[in-house]
């Protein structure tokens, strides 16, 4: 699989766990933080398969895009579709350089540590 379609497949995974998950945060009532495991598993899974494409700083890229990608479109995405966040972190959801820096250094940290544990 090529790099690209890896990472489009990621941003795909990512646009619909982040649509199901702020709807049934919001029906279910469960803080939609808690769906932070699920954006670390498709960190994780895009970097490994980026690095079976072309080494440990393809997988490392490629879980960082993913990441900024979650951090700007799944983030409006959350707050279109009205996610349960409580009102006191709405206002740190802005999407600004410090949030998308943020996000695009976990993912990065996620992606180059489940390359060398399983890898």
């Amino acid at each position: 699989m090529e790099f690209i379609t890896i990472i489009l497949i990621g941003c795909l995974v990512v646009t619909i766990f982040d649509a199901l998950g702020s709807i049934l945060s919001r029906i279910l009532k469960f803080k939609y933080v808690w769906l932070t495991f699920g954006s670390i598993l498709i960190y994780g899974t895009v970097a490994l398969y980026a690095a079976k494409h072309g080494g440990i700083i393809w997988g490392v890229i490629g879980s960082c895009i993913v990441g900024v990608f979650d951090s700007t479109i799944g983030s409006l995405i959350s707050i279109k579709l009205k996610a349960n966040i409580p009102e006191d972190d709405v206002t740190n959801l802005d999407i600004t350089p410090k949030l998308v820096i943020s996000v695009a250094i976990f993912a990065s940290i996620i992606g180059l540590i489940t390359v060398l544990l399983f890898g």
